[in-house]
């Protein structure tokens, strides 16, 4: 199976730098294959230093549940068990929008993006057109 290439990780990032300058945003992005191992990353002058860890957390829960990581923060019933978590400690995975799976036109895992850098819902917004979507 194929892994996202440093080419089309390049080209994900400037998408995704262009679009957040339009936003006003200044975001980090990070682009894993679908071992969840890094292939590149790209933090925007005076993005938040927390977005470093979020945007990783982000692309490595949308690699291993092959998903837009968003989609995993289901709300919470009164009186249902809870059925996800927010964050497990030193699995780096987090529920918030911003994290989408990378697929190839087959709908072949390729890897995640993650993006960090504003509120879950612009960076999922943000991720969407960064990815190409």
């Amino acid at each position: 199976m194929p892994d996202v290439t440093l080419e089309q990780a390049t080209a994900i990032i400037e998408r995704g730098r262009a679009h957040a300058a339009e936003m006003g945003l200044n975001a980090v992005f990070s682009i894993l294959d679908r071992g969840a191992n890094p292939v590149a990353f790209a933090r925007m002058d005076d993005a938040w230093l927390a977005s470093n860890d979020l945007a990783v957390a982000k692309a490595r829960t949308a690699v291993m549940f092959r998903m837009p990581s968003e989609d995993l923060a289901a709300p919470v019933a009164v009186g249902e068990p809870y059925p996800h978590f927010d964050h497990v400690p030193g699995g780096g995975l987090i529920l918030m929008g911003g994290g989408l799976p990378l697929v190839d036109g087959e709908g072949r895992l390729l890897g995640g993006l993650g993006v960090s850098g504003g509120t879950p819902d612009q960076d999922a917004a943000l991720a969407r057109v960064a990815r190409g979507d």
